[in-house]
């Protein structure tokens, strides 16, 4: 009966978008691109391979499910790879990504949206990253005798599929479900009353660890970065800048008000969000009240060091934090917080805004104590503070956060070895 319901509210949302698309170009461009990306799709067949289905919601999960697809690959290499997102922000250039046969863009999660992907490639596996849990889309993958698995499994505390009007849409999906393997043993309590006793419980990790290890092991930032370095080693090593990466200019408005409250002498290295020129001058003008100010890009031969270097040079904040004494991660006082694993990684006490739900290594991570949530301006400076006189305290979380990231590797290996020794491709 909630399936009916359910099936109602979204035939009442689709006739809605349908009629507003034809005055809204947004709209209309992005059901174009989801119906592109199943029509190219259908153009490649498995012919008459293994097919297994890996699904992510947006960008963070895409890590999640490369690194669990790269594994797989390494033990059956002969396997076909089929990956769908659902968030338009996942550009149509990480499609040309080789790790998966194909890329595409989820469908509308109408009952009937799914028949012919499951008719044409019969996947013997779908692989859920995180939290994406479409109900029509487990529900038709156990009609064709698909086994499911929700991976890297996340809920918060806050989440709306724990709203009463939701639980039971969220519970009457997770039936469907053949495993469900949390991230984190604080993570695994969210999913009690939720799990049908027929699935598979157990915390395995996240798979984003190993992505992050390898890209900081085995990849490296821009040349002209790692140039830049070099020559700044020595000060680096007694001079660590704070780092403030992903940007907007909410939190930019409250690092002034910072500065304007708070007299220090740290160095400050800033990643923008996006550089938007006008922005940036307006922005470079208001922190020059505090001391100088540098564009990384205009940075001159032999020129001492800014107190305030803007980076504008893409690619390189993952590397960067390896030189800094703590790190403000952005997003949070904006819509989701960006990567703190990154940072955490190379043993970094972290602050962030307060929309850390949907990140499920940022709440173990406050909950361990490596990382301050800050929901205010006042929050924020305080806590900015805190970091920037107390080296205990830094070390103390930097320890905490890289702890976890080290114990948590190898959640791939994991995940392959619960479910693919009982069913045998």
């Amino acid at each position: 009966m909630v399936y009916f319901f359910y099936n109602i509210l979204l035939f009442k949302i689709w006739i809605l978008l349908k009629f507003v698309s034809l005055f809204s170009k947004k709209i209309r461009t992005e059901i174009s691109k989801r119906k592109r990306s199943l029509d190219s799709l259908y153009k490649n067949p498995p012919n008459g391979k293994t097919v297994i289905w890996f699904h992510s919601a947006s960008v963070g999960e895409l890590d999640q499910a490369k690194a669990l697809a790269e594994t797989i690959r390494r033990h059956r290499p002969e396997v076909f790879i089929i990956q769908s997102v659902f968030s338009s922000s996942v550009k149509e250039s990480a499609f040309l990504d080789p790790l998966a046969n194909c890329y595409f863009y989820l469908p509308f999660d109408l009952p009937f949206a799914y028949n012919k992907i499951f008719k044409q490639f019969r996947p013997k596996y779908l692989f859920i990253m995180a939290w994406d849990t479409w109900p029509n889309l487990l529900k038709k993958a156990n009609q064709f005798g698909t086994k499911s698995y929700l991976c890297c499994a996340s809920l918060s505390s806050q989440s709306s599929r724990k709203n009463p009007l939701v639980r039971l849409l969220t519970k009457s999906s997770f039936q469907y479900l053949s495993g469900i393997y949390p991230s984190h043993q604080l993570m695994a309590k969210e999913f009690e009353g939720l799990v049908s006793t027929d699935s598979d419980f157990l915390v395995l990790g996240d798979t984003r660890f190993e992505s992050v290890w390898n890209k900081l092991e085995t990849k490296f930032p821009n040349p002209i970065f790692t140039e830049f370095v070099q020559k700044q080693k020595e000060y680096l090593l007694t001079n660590k800048p704070v780092i403030l990466g992903s940007t907007y200019p909410i939190c930019e408005s409250y690092f002034l008000n910072y500065l304007e409250t708070h007299a220090d002498n740290h160095s400050y290295w800033i990643f923008p969000h996006q550089w938007e020129s006008k922005r940036m001058l307006e922005w470079k003008a208001k922190l020059q009240r505090y001391g100088s100010v540098t564009v990384f890009s205009e940075l001159k031969e032999n020129e001492p060091l800014p107190k305030f270097l803007l980076f504008d040079l893409l690619g390189i904040l993952a590397f960067a934090y390896r030189y800094a004494s703590f790190a403000y991660v952005g997003g949070g006082f904006h819509n989701r917080i960006h990567n703190t694993i990154e940072p955490a990684a190379l043993g970094l006490p972290i602050i962030t805004g307060p929309r850390i739900q949907n990140a499920p290594e940022a709440l173990v991570m406050q909950e361990l104590g490596g990382l301050f949530k800050t929901v205010s301006e006042s929050d924020f400076c305080s806590h900015f503070y805190e970091l920037t006189k107390n080296s205990e305290l830094r070390e103390k979380m930097g320890s905490i956060n890289r702890n976890f990231v080290v114990e948590n590797r190898g959640a791939s290996e994991k995940i392959y070895n619960r479910v693919f020794p009982y069913d045998k491709i």
